[in-house]
Formats: structure tokens, C-alpha cells, sequence
């Protein structure tokens, strides 16, 4: 239910809505979809749109340039 109160520093009559602090959809972030973007050289699988890697930390027989 709103309420009707006065602001003294505006000198005037503000409506406060507490009931619409319930709406916890409104603050949710959209389902993760899986896959990035098709021209984003920064999501996975996208490796091939980046420069060359220079030097890579990974698990032994994996191929440069690959995910991971």
C-alpha cells in the first residue's frame, strides 16, 4: 500500500511505494544461454578470432590456441 508523505526539504508531498521493493524478478539476471556471441573473440570457442597465444599455463597435451 503507498503512503503519503512530506518531504521537508523539497517542501512537498512524496508517494512512497513500499510495496514495490517486493519485485525480486526485477534485480534477476537472464538465464545463462551457454554460448557467446558469434563475433566475440573473447567467449569460448571463439579462439580463432584472437592473435596467436604467446606463452599458455596448461594441462600437458592440450593443443595451443584451444580453450582451456
Amino acid at each position: 500500500m503507498s503512503e503519503l508523505r512530506f518531504d521537508p526539504v523539497r517542501g512537498s508531498w512524496v508517494i512512497i511505494a513500499s510495496e514495490r521493493s517486493r519485485r525480486p524478478s526485477d534485480f534477476k539476471s537472464p538465464p545463462y544461454q551457454g554460448k557467446g556471441e558469434i563475433n566475440c573473440p573473447f567467449c569460448p570457442g571463439n579462439e580463432k578470432g584472437t592473435p596467436p597465444e604467446v606463452f599458455a599455463f596448461r594441462a600437458r597435451g592440450s593443443r595451443p590456441d584451444t580453450p582451456g
